[in-house]
């Protein structure tokens, strides 16, 4: 019996952890947006969204917004 319970909390245990990892790695789906001092964009960096990955502009500044998901370029 006391098996049976070590086993049923080892797997609850493991079953928790790869769905905080699924959930995790779904988040870095996005693009982050880079904009100057004056509100103007000026890079943008998409990752986890296949052929669309890249980067490019002025990507090192600290003035930016992260939009989650994969969205289609119009």
């Amino acid at each position: 019996m006391r098996r049976i319970g070590l086993f049923a909390a080892v797997f609850a245990v493991a079953l928790m952890g790869s769905m905080s990892f699924s959930a995790g790695a779904n988040s870095w789906q996005g693009t982050w947006y880079y904009y100057n001092a004056e509100g103007a964009q000026i890079g943008k960096w998409t990752a986890g969204c296949g052929a669309a990955d890249g980067r490019w502009g002025d990507t090192s500044g600290s003035n930016k917004h992260f939009t989650q998901g994969c969205a289609v370029e119009s």
